[in-house]
Protein backbone atom coordinates (compact mmCIF):
# COMPACT_ATOMS: atom_id res chain seq x y z
CA UNK A 1 0.00 0.00 0.00
CA UNK A 2 1.52 3.01 -0.99
CA UNK A 3 2.11 5.50 1.95
CA UNK A 4 0.23 8.46 2.56
CA UNK A 5 3.02 10.72 2.03
CA UNK A 6 3.25 10.49 -1.42
CA UNK A 7 -0.40 11.04 -2.02
CA UNK A 8 -0.01 14.24 -0.11
CA UNK A 9 2.60 15.48 -2.39
CA UNK A 10 0.56 14.22 -5.64
CA UNK A 11 -2.29 16.52 -4.24
CA UNK A 12 0.25 19.46 -4.22
CA UNK A 13 1.72 19.15 -7.87
CA UNK A 14 -1.64 18.45 -8.95
CA UNK A 15 -5.45 19.38 -8.51
CA UNK A 16 -7.03 16.46 -7.92
CA UNK A 17 -10.22 15.14 -6.10
CA UNK A 18 -10.72 11.58 -4.81
CA UNK A 19 -11.32 9.18 -2.48
CA UNK A 20 -9.87 6.14 -1.49
CA UNK A 21 -10.59 3.06 1.37
CA UNK A 22 -8.51 -0.11 1.61
CA UNK A 23 -8.91 -2.74 4.21
CA UNK A 24 -6.60 -5.33 5.53
CA UNK A 25 -6.96 -8.90 7.24
CA UNK A 26 -3.71 -10.24 8.67
CA UNK A 27 -1.84 -11.21 11.74
CA UNK A 28 -0.14 -7.55 12.73
CA UNK A 29 1.08 -8.64 16.29
CA UNK A 30 1.07 -12.11 15.49
CA UNK A 31 -1.32 -13.77 18.45
CA UNK A 32 -2.87 -16.14 15.94
CA UNK A 33 -5.80 -14.17 15.46
CA UNK A 34 -6.67 -11.69 12.48
CA UNK A 35 -6.63 -8.00 12.86
CA UNK A 36 -8.10 -5.24 10.77
CA UNK A 37 -6.76 -2.67 9.42
CA UNK A 38 -9.01 0.13 7.48
CA UNK A 39 -7.63 3.35 5.89
CA UNK A 40 -9.30 5.64 4.50
CA UNK A 41 -7.45 8.52 2.19
CA UNK A 42 -9.42 11.55 0.83
CA UNK A 43 -7.89 13.84 -1.63
CA UNK A 44 -9.59 17.14 -2.02
CA UNK A 45 -8.82 20.82 -3.99
CA UNK A 46 -7.57 22.32 -0.32
CA UNK A 47 -7.78 19.44 2.20
CA UNK A 48 -6.71 15.91 2.60
CA UNK A 49 -4.40 13.04 4.43
CA UNK A 50 -6.53 10.01 5.49
CA UNK A 51 -6.83 8.33 8.79
CA UNK A 52 -6.18 4.58 9.53
CA UNK A 53 -8.13 2.64 12.02
CA UNK A 54 -6.73 -0.96 13.26
CA UNK A 55 -9.17 -3.34 15.10
CA UNK A 56 -7.09 -5.52 17.93
CA UNK A 57 -8.88 -9.05 16.81
CA UNK A 58 -8.20 -10.70 20.18
CA UNK A 59 -9.58 -7.47 22.23
CA UNK A 60 -11.79 -5.60 19.93
CA UNK A 61 -9.32 -2.62 20.87
CA UNK A 62 -9.06 0.68 18.18
CA UNK A 63 -6.39 2.29 17.27
CA UNK A 64 -5.96 4.94 14.85
CA UNK A 65 -3.48 7.60 13.44
CA UNK A 66 -4.38 10.45 10.89
CA UNK A 67 -2.92 13.02 9.04
CA UNK A 68 -5.53 14.84 7.47
CA UNK A 69 -4.87 18.34 7.04
CA UNK A 70 -5.19 21.51 4.92
CA UNK A 71 -2.80 21.53 2.11
CA UNK A 72 -1.83 25.14 2.80
CA UNK A 73 0.36 23.83 6.12
CA UNK A 74 3.83 23.52 5.85
CA UNK A 75 3.45 21.07 9.13
CA UNK A 76 0.99 18.69 10.49
CA UNK A 77 0.76 17.63 14.32
CA UNK A 78 -0.13 14.10 14.22
CA UNK A 79 -1.38 12.77 17.74
CA UNK A 80 -0.74 9.46 19.19
CA UNK A 81 -3.08 8.24 22.09
CA UNK A 82 -1.25 6.82 25.28
CA UNK A 83 -2.57 3.41 24.90
CA UNK A 84 -0.95 2.79 21.50
CA UNK A 85 2.41 3.16 22.79
CA UNK A 86 1.80 0.57 24.96
CA UNK A 87 4.48 -2.92 24.71
CA UNK A 88 1.90 -4.98 23.63
CA UNK A 89 0.77 -2.79 21.13
CA UNK A 90 3.53 -1.76 19.54
CA UNK A 91 3.04 -4.23 16.61
CA UNK A 92 -0.12 -1.87 15.89
CA UNK A 93 1.54 1.68 15.73
CA UNK A 94 4.69 0.17 13.51
CA UNK A 95 1.96 -0.38 11.26
CA UNK A 96 0.01 2.81 11.66
CA UNK A 97 3.12 4.67 11.10
CA UNK A 98 3.94 3.18 8.32
CA UNK A 99 0.62 3.89 6.86
CA UNK A 100 0.30 7.62 7.87
CA UNK A 101 3.82 8.91 8.52
CA UNK A 102 6.80 9.97 5.76
CA UNK A 103 10.52 8.94 7.05
CA UNK A 104 11.65 9.47 10.41
CA UNK A 105 14.23 11.63 11.11
CA UNK A 106 15.32 12.26 15.05
CA UNK A 107 15.75 15.93 14.84
CA UNK A 108 14.78 18.76 12.52
CA UNK A 109 17.01 20.27 9.82
CA UNK A 110 17.54 23.91 9.50
CA UNK A 111 14.64 25.46 8.13
CA UNK A 112 11.54 23.83 10.24
CA UNK A 113 13.77 24.46 13.29
CA UNK A 114 12.92 28.37 12.28
CA UNK A 115 9.94 27.42 12.23
CA UNK A 116 9.51 25.60 15.42
CA UNK A 117 11.77 28.70 16.86
CA UNK A 118 9.86 31.29 15.43
CA UNK A 119 6.53 29.87 16.59
CA UNK A 120 8.22 30.20 19.96
CA UNK A 121 9.08 33.92 19.66
CA UNK A 122 7.06 35.46 17.78
CA UNK A 123 4.32 38.23 18.58
CA UNK A 124 1.47 40.84 17.15
CA UNK A 125 2.03 43.60 18.09
CA UNK A 126 -1.25 45.78 18.37
CA UNK A 127 0.34 49.17 18.84
CA UNK A 128 3.36 49.22 17.07
CA UNK A 129 3.72 52.11 14.39
CA UNK A 130 5.01 49.73 11.40
CA UNK A 131 4.64 46.06 12.41
CA UNK A 132 2.06 43.99 12.86
CA UNK A 133 3.98 40.94 13.57
CA UNK A 134 7.37 40.44 14.81
CA UNK A 135 9.49 37.30 15.14
CA UNK A 136 13.26 35.84 16.04
CA UNK A 137 13.87 32.89 14.93
CA UNK A 138 16.88 32.88 17.46
CA UNK A 139 18.87 31.19 14.39
CA UNK A 140 22.77 31.32 14.15
CA UNK A 141 25.10 30.91 11.12
CA UNK A 142 26.02 27.12 10.27
CA UNK A 143 29.98 26.67 8.98
CA UNK A 144 28.62 24.48 5.76
CA UNK A 145 26.57 23.88 2.77
CA UNK A 146 22.44 24.66 3.16
CA UNK A 147 20.64 21.69 3.04
CA UNK A 148 17.95 21.07 0.64
CA UNK A 149 15.06 20.31 3.40
CA UNK A 150 13.36 17.44 2.42
CA UNK A 151 9.69 15.36 4.01
CA UNK A 152 10.16 13.46 7.33
CA UNK A 153 8.69 13.60 10.74
CA UNK A 154 9.94 13.77 14.30
CA UNK A 155 8.87 13.33 17.58
CA UNK A 156 8.16 16.70 20.18
CA UNK A 157 6.87 17.51 23.49
CA UNK A 158 2.79 18.15 23.40
CA UNK A 159 3.67 21.24 25.28
CA UNK A 160 5.70 22.67 22.36
CA UNK A 161 3.54 21.02 19.97
CA UNK A 162 0.43 22.92 20.88
CA UNK A 163 2.73 26.37 21.24
CA UNK A 164 3.64 25.65 17.96
CA UNK A 165 -0.11 25.00 16.61
CA UNK A 166 -2.65 27.10 18.04
CA UNK A 167 -5.61 25.50 16.43
CA UNK A 168 -5.11 22.48 18.23
CA UNK A 169 -4.74 23.73 21.43
CA UNK A 170 -8.27 23.22 22.56
CA UNK A 171 -8.89 20.13 20.10
CA UNK A 172 -7.27 17.08 22.16
CA UNK A 173 -8.04 15.31 25.18
CA UNK A 174 -5.66 16.76 27.91
CA UNK A 175 -2.45 15.19 27.81
CA UNK A 176 0.44 14.66 30.43
CA UNK A 177 3.62 17.40 30.12
CA UNK A 178 5.50 14.55 29.45
CA UNK A 179 3.80 12.80 26.43
CA UNK A 180 4.63 13.37 22.87
CA UNK A 181 3.48 13.52 19.14
CA UNK A 182 4.73 13.65 15.80
CA UNK A 183 5.39 17.09 13.69
CA UNK A 184 5.58 15.89 10.11
CA UNK A 185 7.45 18.40 8.31
CA UNK A 186 6.12 18.88 4.47
CA UNK A 187 9.84 20.20 3.37
CA UNK A 188 9.51 18.82 -0.20
CA UNK A 189 6.86 21.47 -0.82
CA UNK A 190 9.74 24.08 -0.52
CA UNK A 191 10.26 22.77 -4.39
CA UNK A 192 6.69 21.30 -5.40
CA UNK A 193 5.88 24.95 -6.97
CA UNK A 194 4.13 24.90 -9.98
CA UNK A 195 6.53 25.79 -12.97
CA UNK A 196 9.63 24.45 -10.74
CA UNK A 197 12.16 22.25 -12.92
CA UNK A 198 14.62 21.72 -10.53
CA UNK A 199 15.09 20.76 -6.46
CA UNK A 200 17.75 23.49 -5.61
CA UNK A 201 18.12 26.94 -3.95
CA UNK A 202 17.59 29.76 -6.35
CA UNK A 203 20.27 32.88 -5.94
CA UNK A 204 18.46 35.99 -5.71
CA UNK A 205 20.46 38.40 -4.77
CA UNK A 206 24.33 39.26 -3.78
CA UNK A 207 26.29 41.74 -2.32
CA UNK A 208 29.84 42.01 -0.86
CA UNK A 209 29.02 40.40 1.91
CA UNK A 210 25.72 38.22 1.74
CA UNK A 211 24.54 35.74 -0.89
CA UNK A 212 20.36 35.30 -0.96
CA UNK A 213 18.73 32.26 -1.89
CA UNK A 214 15.24 31.13 -1.93
CA UNK A 215 13.15 27.95 -2.38
CA UNK A 216 8.86 28.35 -3.26
CA UNK A 217 8.41 29.48 0.98
CA UNK A 218 12.13 29.98 1.83
CA UNK A 219 14.86 32.70 1.95
CA UNK A 220 18.69 31.30 3.19
CA UNK A 221 21.39 33.65 3.19
CA UNK A 222 24.95 32.87 2.76
CA UNK A 223 27.95 34.51 3.98
CA UNK A 224 31.54 32.95 3.22
CA UNK A 225 31.27 29.25 4.45
CA UNK A 226 28.27 29.56 6.43
CA UNK A 227 24.65 30.10 6.12
CA UNK A 228 21.27 30.60 7.77
CA UNK A 229 17.89 30.47 7.28
CA UNK A 230 15.96 33.93 6.95
CA UNK A 231 12.45 33.13 6.58
CA UNK A 232 9.96 30.35 6.00
CA UNK A 233 6.58 30.47 5.43
CA UNK A 234 4.26 28.84 7.63
CA UNK A 235 0.45 29.51 8.21
CA UNK A 236 0.42 29.21 11.95
CA UNK A 237 3.25 32.17 12.12
CA UNK A 238 3.05 34.23 8.96
CA UNK A 239 0.27 33.28 6.99
CA UNK A 240 0.72 31.04 3.78
CA UNK A 241 -0.96 30.41 0.29
CA UNK A 242 -4.16 28.66 0.17
CA UNK A 243 -1.97 25.74 -1.54
CA UNK A 244 1.44 25.00 -1.38
CA UNK A 245 1.82 24.06 -4.57
CA UNK A 246 1.56 27.92 -5.19
CA UNK A 247 4.98 29.31 -4.94
CA UNK A 248 4.91 32.18 -1.52
CA UNK A 249 8.31 34.11 -2.22
CA UNK A 250 7.63 36.67 -4.98
CA UNK A 251 10.10 39.12 -4.43
CA UNK A 252 13.34 38.92 -2.45
CA UNK A 253 15.72 42.52 -2.11
CA UNK A 254 18.79 42.52 -0.97
CA UNK A 255 19.01 46.14 1.11
CA UNK A 256 22.66 46.43 2.98
CA UNK A 257 22.39 43.93 5.44
CA UNK A 258 18.61 43.36 5.80
CA UNK A 259 16.34 41.23 3.73
CA UNK A 260 12.86 42.59 2.13
CA UNK A 261 10.35 39.92 1.16
CA UNK A 262 6.99 40.27 -0.45
CA UNK A 263 4.97 36.65 0.18
CA UNK A 264 1.79 36.08 -1.91
CA UNK A 265 -1.02 34.79 -0.35
CA UNK A 266 -3.08 32.81 -3.55
CA UNK A 267 -5.53 33.40 -4.43
CA UNK A 268 -5.97 36.10 -2.43
CA UNK A 269 -4.67 39.50 -4.33
CA UNK A 270 -3.38 40.96 -0.91
CA UNK A 271 0.22 39.91 0.16
CA UNK A 272 2.42 40.58 3.11
CA UNK A 273 6.48 42.73 3.21
CA UNK A 274 8.48 41.35 5.52
CA UNK A 275 12.27 43.00 6.45
CA UNK A 276 14.48 40.95 8.44
CA UNK A 277 18.00 41.66 10.26
CA UNK A 278 20.36 39.50 8.66
CA UNK A 279 22.56 38.67 11.38
CA UNK A 280 20.28 39.04 14.47
CA UNK A 281 17.56 37.23 12.27
CA UNK A 282 14.81 39.23 13.83
CA UNK A 283 12.18 39.78 11.57
CA UNK A 284 8.79 42.40 10.85
CA UNK A 285 5.80 42.31 8.84
CA UNK A 286 4.76 45.61 7.80
CA UNK A 287 1.31 46.84 8.54
CA UNK A 288 0.49 47.58 5.16
CA UNK A 289 -3.61 49.35 5.15
CA UNK A 290 -4.69 48.24 1.77
CA UNK A 291 -8.11 50.20 3.06
CA UNK A 292 -6.15 53.08 2.11
CA UNK A 293 -5.74 52.39 -1.57
CA UNK A 294 -9.20 50.83 -1.64
CA UNK A 295 -9.93 54.16 -0.52
CA UNK A 296 -8.53 56.21 -2.88
CA UNK A 297 -10.19 54.21 -5.55
CA UNK A 298 -7.09 51.62 -6.19
CA UNK A 299 -7.56 47.87 -6.16
CA UNK A 300 -4.60 45.57 -6.16
CA UNK A 301 -4.89 44.09 -9.20
CA UNK A 302 -4.72 47.79 -11.22
CA UNK A 303 -1.11 48.16 -10.25
CA UNK A 304 1.92 47.06 -11.84
CA UNK A 305 4.51 44.69 -10.27
CA UNK A 306 6.58 48.16 -9.51
CA UNK A 307 3.63 50.00 -8.15
CA UNK A 308 2.81 46.55 -5.82
CA UNK A 309 6.20 47.33 -4.31
CA UNK A 310 9.24 49.20 -5.05
CA UNK A 311 11.93 50.65 -2.91
CA UNK A 312 13.15 54.31 -3.81
CA UNK A 313 15.02 56.93 -1.84
CA UNK A 314 15.39 54.33 0.78
CA UNK A 315 11.82 53.92 0.92
CA UNK A 316 9.37 50.84 0.50
CA UNK A 317 6.58 52.01 -1.48
CA UNK A 318 3.02 50.70 -2.48
CA UNK A 319 0.44 52.41 -4.82
CA UNK A 320 0.80 55.18 -7.61
CA UNK A 321 1.50 58.78 -7.81
CA UNK A 322 0.36 60.54 -5.09
CA UNK A 323 -1.77 57.84 -3.79
CA UNK A 324 1.07 55.89 -2.04
CA UNK A 325 1.91 53.69 1.41
CA UNK A 326 5.50 54.46 2.68
CA UNK A 327 7.01 52.44 4.59
CA UNK A 328 10.98 54.89 5.66
CA UNK A 329 13.31 51.95 5.81
CA UNK A 330 15.86 53.98 8.10
CA UNK A 331 13.20 54.34 10.66
CA UNK A 332 12.14 50.60 10.15
CA UNK A 333 15.73 48.74 10.48
CA UNK A 334 16.05 51.28 14.09
CA UNK A 335 12.99 49.40 15.38
CA UNK A 336 14.12 46.34 14.23
CA UNK A 337 17.52 46.94 16.15
CA UNK A 338 15.16 48.20 19.06
CA UNK A 339 13.97 44.41 19.27
CA UNK A 340 17.37 43.15 18.57
CA UNK A 341 18.31 45.23 21.76
CA UNK A 342 15.50 43.39 23.50
CA UNK A 343 16.41 40.07 23.08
Amino acid sequence: MKNLHFLLLLLLALSLSAQHTSITTEDFNSDGIKDLLKCSYEIGSNFGGGECELTDGKTKSKFSLSNFGCFCAIKKRVGVAAELRKKENEYFFYRLKKEILPKFRPTPDQSLIWIINSSLHSQEPSEHRYFDLTFNPKIVWRQEEPELPSTYYIEMGVQILSKMIPAERNSAAPRSRDQKDYLVYYGDTHFAAEGSKTKDFIPVAKNDAYEILKTAHGVIAKKANSYKWLFVTDKDINASPQKLRWASIEDVVLHDSYVIIKQGLAPDNEYHIYIIDIESGIGGRLKINFDFLLEKGIEILDLTPKERFSIENNTIRIGRKRKILKFPLTEIKHELAILAKGN
